[in-house]
């Protein structure tokens, strides 16, 4: 029995956080945000609003008023999150759920030092922590990693990614931890270093490095680097932020000159193949640059967008570029491929790649039964009507990557699949165009994958 696996869990994806002091005194911290791509991120200023509050900073993707994904504050406190795989809450025990709401914006809106905060967890636990650990640090040189299980303090340099920090060296197993570890071995604690630990832990897979974010928490001074570039950072800091009063800045923005959005804008006004292969051959790009903006600017169309024509405009150009990029896993871009020819209705093409797949996954086999209509019907979402559609993709609310798709009825359209989940929160795709269907009840005001709000409709079991 297929099962669909839930994923809405994660608030935050695969990130690697390091913080740290350097020789002169100054601590440092760096975040490296990785999800699939999105150029809809957001970093959103707070002045203080009383003399007992304090300014700061937080990040989020797709609006300002989505899931927080880190921030600091104007008196040099940091915090970022790592997502992990289920853990056991432990550190809950005995404790009170925090009454004063977010606990991480009162981390951001009261604390003047990580100990400060570390304080509250002698009483309060934070009831939406999930299974994530959040890394600290601040000013002073504080850092500290929150675990589901416990909390490790520590003074002069602190990495985590995600496995959970307190289990160990056992089972410190991420690719990306010794890398960091090695070079702050080899160069210690400042803005340079962080950098380089930053590019040589950068995904580039489907799962990429939207931003970076370092900090030096001493001065206020922030840079950011965008979509796998790390030539030309966004240099501000907290304090000229705060100074311009409440905003949110599109992150997007700040790098006019970046490949992925340039190409973005590109196929915005002209959606053809001619216009991305005009830009590729001007463009003073090495190979490896174009790959990562053709691979940037195809997940942000198909998996947040969700803009399948622009996205199968891409494809057949990015596979020509796929063999520079040695971390892309074979299965998954098949897997992909076999998406993409789907929401075009190429149903037996999509097909026909997904059983030459010489390493099937979990995801080839759920989707080619999908496709061959092979599926349990534990539950059906059906969509009246659209006769004349050439394919009708249904998105299932926490399914950040996978997409399904519905067959073809007298009445309209329909998809069957085995679940164990209560509640099921969907949408459909008509030929690229997203619809609800009038006969299931809707939710409004939903958060999406890409991190803005939308309806869903809504199947209680």
């Amino acid at each position: 029995m297929f099962l669909i696996p839930l994923l809405w869990c994660l608030p935050a994806a695969a990130c690697t956080i390091v913080s740290g002091t350097d020789r002169h005194g100054q601590t440092w911290a760096m975040n490296n945000e990785d999800f699939f791509h999105t150029a809809s991120t957001y970093v959103n200023v707070y002045p203080a609003t009383d003399k007992n509050t304090l300014g700061y900073i937080t990040f989020t993707y797709g609006s300002p008023e989505s899931g927080i994904q880190g921030g600091a504050n104007e008196a040099g406190v940091f915090f970022d999150i790592n997502a992990l795989p289920p853990q056991v809450y432990k550190l809950r025990r005995g404790r009170q759920p925090f009454p004063h709401g977010s606990m991480l914006v009162y981390l951001l809106q009261r604390c003047q030092s990580v100990p400060q905060f570390l304080a509250l967890w002698d009483t309060y636990y934070m009831p939406d922590m999930g299974d994530v650990q959040v890394h600290l640090a601040d000013r002073q040189g504080n850092l500290a990693v929150i675990s589901p299980d416990t909390i490790l303090r520590a003074t002069r340099q602190l990495t985590s990614t995600n496995f959970n920090v307190c289990e160990g060296p056992a089972k410190q197993t991420c690719w990306r931890y010794p890398i960091a570890q090695r070079l702050l071995a080899a160069q210690g604690v400042s803005q340079q270093s962080l950098v380089q630990i930053a590019q040589e832990t950068s995904w580039r897979e489907f799962t990429t490095t939207v931003y970076t974010n370092i900090h030096n928490l001493a001065t206020g001074d922030i840079w950011f680097y965008l979509a796998e570039d790390y030539r030309t950072p966004w240099h501000t800091n907290i304090h000229t932020l705060l100074q311009q009063g409440r905003k949110s800045i599109l992150l997007a923005n700040q790098f006019p000159q970046n490949a992925s959005l340039t190409l973005t804008k590109l196929l915005h006004n002209q959606p053809r193949a001619a216009v991305v292969e005009q830009f590729l051959r001007t463009s003073q790009l090495s190979n490896e640059e174009r790959e990562s903006a053709l691979r940037l600017t195809f997940l942000n169309y198909f998996y947040m967008e969700k803009d399948f024509a622009q996205a199968s405009v891409l494809f057949p150009i990015w596979e020509q570029y796929r063999a520079v990029n040695p971390r892309l896993d074979s299965t998954e871009f098949q897997f992909t491929k076999a998406e993409v020819l789907a929401t075009q209705g190429h149903y037996q093409a999509a097909i026909h790649v997904l059983e030459a797949v010489k390493k099937p996954s979990w995801k080839t086999a759920a989707l080619l039964r999908n496709l061959l209509e092979q599926e349990p019907a534990g539950v059906s979402l059906t969509l009246a009507g659209f006769p004349h559609a050439q394919a009708v993709v249904v998105e299932i609310r926490g399914e950040y990557n996978f997409l399904r798709f519905a067959q073809k009825t007298p009445q309209g359209w329909v998809l069957h699949l085995k679940t164990d989940q209560p509640e099921l929160k969907y949408c459909f795709y008509v030929d690229g165009k997203r619809v609800l269907s009038q006969r299931q009840p809707v939710l409004p005001h939903q958060e999406t994958g890409k991190g803005d709000f939308a309806a869903f409709n809504v199947l209680k079991r």
